[in-house]
Parts: structure tokens; C-alpha cells; sequence
């Protein structure tokens, strides 16, 4: 009886193996197909965002951001340009300063304190090295335009790399400035140190046209130092009733929404650079693979459409938008960039009003001096003043600032961002304004004149 032997076949037919071949083929086609229809809704997202920009007159590359020039004797921009090399030699020698033992104990004084003779003496042997200086300052702050000098051909990460020195120099600007100040307020001119805050208060607002959120986030740093000098000089003693009048009209036009909207635009023409040289310019030829990663930076570009209608409303109305669940809270519905970038834009949103909240502030104290120096007596509270309710307004609540007088002086301030009378706390930053300055008695001398 013969048995038959069975085969086993372990390998697939050629038939077999052609159907496979064929089913793979088939689901590669359909997965490119795919691939490439998400690939092309994504470039055609990218072009539509950048398309929308244009159309509202905004700026969309870097290159756009480019200002039409205007003559050199009327740009702030080129005045600066012109004073750089001097004020960079301050600059170096400004912080030697601060190096030696009397610099020491001058940047050991808290914001408002009173320098000693001593110190006074070396701010002003440094200074009158540079009257040449601050009369280029003066000039520069004189001019009605600012047109930035900056190289608006270069990429997105050389220019900022060129942008930040330059953006620098307002704040070097400012530094001498503070010197010059408290000099002069030792010297009993304090109109004349407030003349040379308006300065600084100009510059800044005229450099406020440079590009992007770093400058304004300087912009209004720098417009706080002014400020805080505006304080020194009145908490000083009275100063000529014309200027009290003109402080309220420079503060008052300061006191305008825009700038931070303003900043987000150009903020959103440096991410369309960015956003091109970062993942289409450098993988020209692979946008059919890399289309997941474009989809993320158009997110950002997305998220400043979004913004842009709420940008100058008060911290106090947009708070709850930044909050968990808030349209603006993290995770957005527009990619990780998106979400990373939000944290930073509310920052922004914080700067801006506290820049508003520190102007007012100083409207504020500016008033309580003039009506003290009118009436010989202390106002009662801000209802005596002859300001418009909103310039006595806490962006950050929407409520009266507060104002206290105390046996040293009045303590005008904002709460903050987070909403809390924390009385005063200005050097730990929760809250904005001006206290009491300390009494120069109070304040030890240098070593080397013990």
C-alpha cells in the first residue's frame, strides 16, 4: 500500500505574491494621492493667510516692513545712527563706573532713592565728558519722524541678529539721561530735568516703529525709566506751573491705544519670514513630506488674526481670554507653535498695560502736585483733580487707581496683573507706580567718604 507524502508550501505563490504586489502598489498610490491633496491644501492655507495680511495694507515679510525714507534731518533714526560711536563710548564707560566702589553703592539705591554728594560728583564728571552727546540726543528727539535705518533685505534670523544692538541704544540713551536728572535735580533745575525726560519719552515713542514685539517690550521699558525720572524730579520740589501743564500734555498723548496692536503686525510680517525661510525655503523640493511640519507654523499666523481685534482693550477685559478654556488658553486648536507662543503674547499683553497703567499713574501724581501747588493744600483724592476718568482708570481692573498720602508723600499705583492691593509693593513689581522717596538722610554715604 503506497502513502502519499503531502507538501507543505511555507512560501507564498507567485500568484500570491503578484496580488500583494499589486494591493501594496495600489495603497502606496492612494497614500501619495492623500499625501499629495494635504500637501497642496496646506500651501494653498499658507498662501491664503499670507494673501489676507496683504489684503487688510498690512506688512508679510520682512522685507515689506521697509519704512519710505524721509530726509536725515528730520529721522530720529539717523540721528541716532549718527550719535552711536559717542554714546557707545559712554556706554563703556558708564559701566566701568559700576564696577568701582561708588558705582557699587549707587546701583545699591532702590528706585527713587536720593544719591549722595559723592555719587552726584562722579555721575557728573562722567557727563560733562558728553555735553557733546546729549545735544545729539536733544536733536534726535526733536525730529517729528522715525523711518528705521535697519537692513530690511536680510533673513529673518540676520536681521535679528542686526536688530538687537540697534534696539539697544534707546535704552543706553535713557541710562544717561536717569544720570543726568538726578544731577541736575541735586542742582535745584527741575524743570530743566524734566525737559530732559521729555527727551527720552519722545525717543521712545518714535522708536516704536521699529519692528517687532522686542522693541516694544524696549519702547515701554525704557518709557518706565523716563517715568520713574519724571517722579524723581517732581517728588523733588515745584517746578513752573507751565510745566506741570506741559507733563499733562505729553503724558495725555501717551496715553492712546494702537501701540501694541501696532507691534503684533510687525510681529506677524517677521513669523511670515520666519515661517518661509524655516520650512519652505530650506526644503524647497520636499513639501510633499514635510507639509505636517508647515502646518504648524501657520498656526502662529492664524493666532494673530485672532488677536488683533482685542489688542489695546484693557488687561481687565481680556484676562478671562488667556485663562483656562479662555480662547487664547493653551492648548489652542492651531499646533504646538501656536501654543507655545501664547504665553509670550499674553506678556505682551501685561507690558502694554502696564505701560498705560504707569503713564496714568504719573497723570496722576503729576495732578496731586499741580493742585497742591495751586491750592497750598493737599488734594482730598483723585475726585479733586481735573482729570478725565480714564486717565485715573486701572487698566488691570477697570477701577480707580489708588492714591494715599502719607507723611512722606503720595503713593499713587496700579494693583497689577493679578488684581491685588498688595499696598504699594513696587519693588517686587506687584504693583505698578510711584511710593515716597527715601529721605537723602537716610541714605549711607560711600565708603570713601566715611
Amino acid at each position: 500500500m503506497e502513502r502519499t507524502v503531502e507538501t507543505v508550501r511555507i512560501l507564498p505563490t507567485k500568484r500570491t505574491v503578484k496580488r500583494w504586489g499589486i494591493g501594496l502598489a495600489i495603497l502606496l498610490g492612494v497614500l501619495l494621492v492623500v499625501n499629495g491633496i494635504l500637501a497642496w491644501r496646506t500651501e494653498t492655507r499658507f498662501r491664503r493667510v499670507i494673501a489676507a495680511i496683504r489684503a487688510e495694507g498690512d506688512p508679510a515679510s520682512i522685507a515689506e516692513l521697509k519704512p519710505a525714507p524721509i530726509p536725515d534731518e528730520h529721522n530720529a533714526a539717523a540721528h541716532i545712527d549718527k550719535l552711536t560711536p559717542r554714546l557707545e563710548e559712554f556706554s563703556r564707560e558708564y559701566g566701568r563706573f559700576y564696577k568701582t566702589d561708588l558705582g557699587k553703592t549707587l546701583d545699591d539705591l532702590s528706585v527713587g532713592d536720593r544719591p549722595n554728594a559723592e555719587q552726584i560728583a562722579g555721575m557728573r564728571a562722567i557727563l560733562d565728558k558728553y555735553t557733546d552727546l546729549e545735544q545729539m540726543i536733544a536733536a534726535a528727539a526733536a525730529c517729528p519722524e522715525y523711518a528705521s535705518t535697519a537692513d530690511f533685505s536680510l533673513g529673518f534670523n540676520r536681521f535679528l541678529e542686526a536688530q538687537l544692538p540697534r534696539l539697544s541704544r534707546i535704552r543706553d540713551i535713557a541710562r544717561m539721561v536717569d544720570w543726568r536728572v538726578k544731577v541736575l535735580v541735586a542742582d535745584e533745575q527741575r524743570d530743566e530735568a524734566v525737559q530732559r525726560v521729555f527727551d527720552v519719552l519722545r525717543l521712545a515713542r518714535l522708536s516704536e516703529s521699529e519692528p517687532s514685539i522686542v522693541s516694544f517690550l524696549i519702547s515701554t521699558a525704557v518709557r518706565g525709566v523716563a517715568l520713574h525720572d519724571l517722579h524723581y524730579a517732581l517728588s523733588a520740589g515745584p517746578v513752573r506751573p507751565e510745566t506741570y501743564d506741559e507733563i499733562e500734555r505729553t503724558l495725555q498723548e501717551l496715553d492712546q491705544p494702537g501701540k501694541f496692536e501696532k507691534a503684533l503686525r510687525t510681529e506677524r510680517a517677521l513669523s511670515v519670514s520666519a515661517s518661509l525661510e524655516q520650512a519652505w525655503e530650506n526644503t524647497p523640493y520636499l513639501g510633499w513630506l514635510v507639509w505636517p511640519v508647515r502646518r504648524y507654523y501657520i498656526g502662529p499666523l492664524e493666532l494673530y488674526d485672532r488677536l488683533l481685534p482685542v489688542a489695546d482693550r484693557s488687561y481687565s477685559e481680556i484676562k478671562k481670554l488667556f485663562a483656562p478654556g479662555g480662547q487664547f488658553a493653551a492648548p489652542t486648536d492651531r499646533g504646538v507653535l501656536a501654543d507655545l507662543l501664547t504665553p509670550a503674547l499674553e506678556a505682551g499683553f501685561v507690558a502694554a498695560n502696564r505701560d498705560i497703567a504707569m503713564i496714568r499713574v504719573m497723570r496722576v501724581y503729576n495732578a496731586l502736585k499741580q493742585f497742591a501747588v495751586k491750592n497750598g493744600r493737599e488734594a482730598n483724592g483723585l475726585g479733586d483733580l481735573a482729570l478725565p476718568a480714564e486717565a485715573t482708570t486701572d487698566p488691570f481692573t477697570g477701577q480707580p487707581l489708588i492714591a494715599r498720602h502719607t507723611d512722606a508723600g503720595w503713593a499713587v499705583y496700579s494693583v497689577g496683573s493679578d488684581g491685588v492691593d498688595d499696598g504699594g509693593s513696587f519693588e517686587k513689581a506687584k504693583d505698578f507706580g510711584f511710593g515716597p522717596p527715601l529721605p537723602a538722610e537716610a541714605i549711607e554715604p560711600a565708603p570713601a567718604a566715611r
